[in-house]
């Protein structure tokens, strides 16, 4: 009992022992950082992964500024310090992400980003700069420019690593919701930019390669959608629709052989459907066309034909007109200097494009108009299908005539006055073939 009171006596004290001395009243004992959630383990030491160098005073006053941040809640005073060193070495990043811990500790999560983006670009694997730039823009919302932060210090920081995991599938949402509304708006550069970071994040993701597709489709970059479709398409066997598209493409710059195998396989799933019966038809057209010569190749896809082009594609692609025996000699002094000389010749001399009578020129360069290319089109039926009842009643117009004989789906698709395409040609042609019979 006399021990209890002695030691009670020792810690208590009373009223006979010497006077007990007391803080002054407005003295307030610091206290450790304590943020909202727990947050201030996302300062750390500002020199973490720091890889360039700095000079032994403003080191000592960096780690005395974060001391003090840390251990008694000094934030202001951390702040005094590291706009001391900026003020002398505006380059100091150290001294940037101390006052940016400063400026986080104060809730001020925008002036962190706008401080600390500049600083990551420059040095993306600076840890103690990404950690905080991470949570600042978590704080701001901004769960992309969080994730990129986290991520690419990940292999430093497990709490980097934490939490990229979490955000990944947040920040790809994020990221390809940005680049379809850069789409909508017609801004290609925009949606390519976040392409990027959707390729550096998820490559292999499904919502990747369609992200990519529809870039690359807006953008005309056939090639790059083509790669973005096969790898779709071999994820999604059934989707009819992602079938034909990849057909088309593997048609025009691919492999055609392997757009007839897909376009024959969405056959045998449907053989009953006329649409997949005729694609399949076009299809094989066209993978014959690959195996011709590589100049003609190339008029098939050419947005214009000059009247050369469109009789060069005429003679070899129409087996009739390739081996019919002229029975005209029409002279066109204007061919003579022509690649494909012997190829217009034919056509001229067959009468399926008309040379100018009085100058005997048959003007090679000028474009082909739709009207001319039904007509030539037409000729070939009254030359090699004598018999064919499309022709048995003269309708006066090539357009009607087209349209009646099938090589056009209705009349208003004739545009007579504008240039032909060499895709329009060619589907002509393959509809002239199957009217002659020609395989």
């Amino acid at each position: 009992m006399l021990a209890a009171i002695g030691l009670a006596s020792l810690l208590g004290g009373c009223a006979s022992s010497a006077p007990v001395r007391s803080h002054p009243p407005d003295r307030i004992e610091p206290r450790p950082l304590a943020l909202a959630d727990g947050d201030e383990v996302y300062l750390i030491e500002p020199l973490a992964g720091f890889s360039g160098s700095i000079d032994a005073a403003p080191r000592a006053e960096i780690d005395r500024g974060y001391r003090g941040l840390r251990q008694r809640g000094e934030i202001e005073a951390a702040a005094t310090i590291a706009t001391d060193i900026l003020a002398v070495d505006p380059a100091s990043t150290p001294a940037s992400v101390l006052a940016a811990q400063a400026e986080f500790a104060r809730g001020d999560f925008a002036a962190v980003i706008a401080r600390l983006v500049p600083v990551g670009d420059r040095t993306p694997d600076y840890t103690a700069a990404q950690l905080v730039l991470g949570r600042a823009a978590e704080r701001a919302g901004d769960v992309a420019l969080a994730y990129a932060a986290y991520r690419v210090i990940a292999a430093r920081s497990p709490l980097a690593f934490e939490r990229a995991g979490g955000l990944h599938a947040r920040a790809l949402e994020t990221v390809h919701r940005r680049l379809e509304e850069a789409l909508s708006r017609g801004e290609i550069e925009a949606a390519k930019k976040q392409l990027r970071l959707l390729e550096a994040w998820g490559a292999a993701e499904t919502a990747t390669l369609e992200a990519a597709a529809a870039v690359a489709r807006a953008g005309g970059d056939r090639s790059a959608e083509l790669a973005a479709i096969r790898g779709l398409s071999e994820r999604h066997p059934d989707d009819r629709v992602l079938l034909e598209r990849r057909a088309d493409l593997e048609l025009s710059i691919g492999d055609p052989s392997a757009a007839v195998q897909i376009v024959q396989s969405l056959v045998d799933r449907d053989p009953k459907n006329r649409h997949l019966a005729d694609k399949l038809d076009a299809t094989k057209f066209r993978w014959r066309i690959s195996f011709l010569p590589p100049d003609v190749r190339e008029l098939a896809v050419r947005p214009a034909l000059t009247r050369a082009e469109l009789a060069v594609l005429l003679y070899w692609l129409v087996p009739e007109v390739r081996y019919a025996r002229p029975t005209a000699g029409r002279i066109a002094a204007d061919v003579l200097d022509q690649p494909r000389q012997e190829e217009i010749v034919r056509v001229v001399n067959l009468g399926l494009l008309d040379v100018d009578p009085d100058l005997h020129r048959f003007s090679p360069a000028s474009s082909a108009r739709r009207a001319a290319a039904f007509s030539a089109f037409l000729r070939v039926l009254q030359k090699f299908e004598r018999q064919a009842a499309c022709l048995a009643e003269n309708l006066g117009s090539v357009c009607a005539e087209a349209t009646r004989c099938g090589l056009l789906a209705a009349a208003d698709e004739c545009r007579p006055r504008e240039a032909i395409s060499g895709g329009e040609a060619v589907e002509a042609i393959r509809k002239l073939i199957g009217q002659l019979g020609s395989s």
